[in-house]
């Protein structure tokens, strides 16, 4: 077994990941009281190019960025974020060896199409269950000789429902997946459900994103959550210091706003991003 399947199975209460999103981060929150750290791809398409997380990062991008953060975070396991695995199942087995060549611990990867977006906004969709599954489980048997964990994510709450969204993670599951993680779920109901519906580990993700909030750390573990990410609390922290050391130019004298999901998306103009791709897709369907 590799690192992250013993640990989902120990029993020792639930894993707690912070967010990294550079070097830098990653050696801090290593010098802190933390067993293992984590990097989604919004904060590290943000931190990295200033970009939304609109899939616009590469597997090469990627690759370098985990093996740096890697280096820095003093050995202690570094979960990373696969995205949709960067192209067909073949792509799929070079991501899993890109990432176990970086150090990477362990990863996630989920069910969107690609060009995939982060799973909290708007106009994400999945491919058929068919691919989720093989998709899974080649990176399943790609990762069983490079002792990585395999993280398997579900988006179709949003797209297909709960119950769709509970059927997939325990096909991955039953795929080999290490644990199973069904992001955005759209309340309390949903959240306390999971772990009972679910016949292997789960994790949470307590983005601060306002879809619904997130119950605290003891309360997901008693709720049968096996761990939880905190994606965004460090990259929102600095960007709050940022901000309040150097306030934008428009900014009234005595702002102190906080950086919240909403305010961080309009910064990197997600919005913006959004509405070009959706215009030229009118474009093109227009003729």
């Amino acid at each position: 077994m590799n690192w992250f399947s013993n640990r989902m199975q120990s029993g020792e209460g639930i894993l707690v990941l912070p967010g990294a999103y550079d070097a830098l981060s990653a050696r801090l929150l290593a010098r802190a009281d933390t067993e293992a750290l984590y990097c989604g791809g919004f904060a590290a398409t943000a931190a990295q190019y200033g970009l939304p997380d609109l899939g616009l990062l590469n597997l090469t991008d990627l690759a370098s960025l985990y093996a740096r953060m890697g280096a820095a975070c003093n050995e202690k396991p570094l979960i990373v974020d696969a995205d949709a695995g960067h192209g067909g199942l073949l792509n799929v087995e070079r991501t899993v060896a890109a990432f176990a060549s970086a150090g990477v611990s362990a990863f996630h990867i989920e069910d969107q199409v690609m060009p995939k977006r982060c799973g909290h906004l708007a106009g994400k969709d999945v491919v058929s269950r068919d691919e989720a599954v093989a998709r899974v489980r080649a990176a399943v048997e790609s990762s069983r000789a490079r002792e990585i964990g395999v993280i398997a994510r579900t988006d179709a709450i949003a797209v297909h429902g709960f119950d769709e969204a509970i059927w997939r993670v325990n096909a991955f599951i039953d795929a080999g997946a290490d644990a199973a993680f069904i992001d955005a779920p759209q309340d309390m109901d949903q959240i306390s459900a999971i772990p009972q519906s679910v016949k292997g580990p789960v994790i949470f993700n307590a983005a601060p994103t306002g879809i619904t909030a997130a119950p605290d750390d003891k309360t997901l573990q008693n709720m049968g959550y096996s761990a939880v990410l905190h994606p965004l609390a460090a990259i929102m922290a600095a960007s709050e210091a940022i901000i309040a050391q150097y306030p934008a130019s428009n900014a009234p004298a005595d702002s102190t706003a906080k950086v919240t999901f909403a305010l961080l998306n309009e910064i990197l103009e997600t919005d913006q991003f959004l509405d070009r791709e959706q215009a030229w897709f009118r474009s093109a369907t227009a003729n």
